[in-house]
């Protein structure tokens, strides 16, 4: 029986990976979460899932997330983040710190351990060869408009790749992301997606890559292979308030502190 850990079973990435992962009876989750609460009233019943252990606490609470990652995990979906372009963000950078950290726990107690491969969610932005096709245009609006979310995700992936020597990771890359049925997916290392891809076409492609050994250290881009995906309609305003956001840091600490935005 395959064991999968998904770091932030609440999101929508990670939820898409759950309601998938929950189909294959003879697969074990072990779902880490800030809220275990909020996870069941996302999707009642689970709790009655002999197949999933639910995880709950704080990200660095090193232990847990080790409990998370046990040397039964075959491989580990990181997928904690946020969509939003928020000033000196560091989910992505938190996210590494600690799988490193809990890893390393493991380790000093067993040294034969054979860490999970890491399935690490980033964006195809990140990468200059998915890029290259996009319009200047385009792709200075969107390195500006989500630019401290990629600094975070940048900052992640530097800090993972430290650690190459002893583990196995790989970038998911996709490009922009909706809320939509599954309809099917490729993966490439060349290309990203110029429209959008449902959440649970990611999750689908991000289960692949889990289970296919291959893709070490490669960033890999998920794309749609239907055309009829759904257009996000919160993809302009969450454009425009991240290139607000990118020029003008400390207005966004001015809502926040007005409670304008969370």
């Amino acid at each position: 029986m395959p064991t999968y850990a998904i770091l932030g079973a609440t999101g929508k990435t990670g939820g898409a990976l759950l309601d998938l992962l929950v189909k294959a009876p003879s697969t074990h989750i072990n779902a880490y979460v800030r809220s275990k609460a909020k996870l069941l009233d996302q999707r009642p019943g689970l709790e009655k899932n002999k197949n999933l252990t639910i995880f709950e606490g704080a990200l660095s609470d090193i232990p847990l997330i080790a409990s998370t990652l046990n040397p039964a995990v075959d491989a580990a979906f990181c997928v904690l983040g946020v969509n939003e372009n928020i000033p000196g963000i560091r989910v992505a950078q938190d996210t590494a710190n600690s799988v490193i950290a809990a890893l390393c726990h493991i380790r000093n107690k067993d040294i034969h351990f054979e860490p999970p491969k890491l399935v690490f969610l980033s964006s195809a932005s990140l990468n200059a060869t998915m890029l290259s096709e996009e319009p200047a245009a385009v792709k200075a609006i969107i390195t500006r408009a989500m630019s401290h979310a990629y600094a975070d995700l940048r900052f992640a992936e530097e800090n993972l790749r430290l650690h190459q020597g002893w583990l196995d990771a790989t970038f998911v890359q996709p490009g922009g992301l909706t809320e939509d049925v599954q309809k099917g997916h490729k993966l490439s290392v060349e290309k990203m997606s110029s429209g959008f891809l449902s959440y649970l076409d990611l999750a689908a492609g991000m289960i692949e890559i889990a289970e296919s050994g291959t893709y070490k250290w490669m960033g890999v881009s998920v794309m749609p292979t239907a055309k009829d995906v759904k257009f996000e309609p919160n993809a302009p305003p969450q454009l425009l308030r991240g290139l607000v956001w990118h020029f003008a840091p400390w207005l966004y600490w001015t809502c926040r502190s007005l409670r304008i935005v969370s």
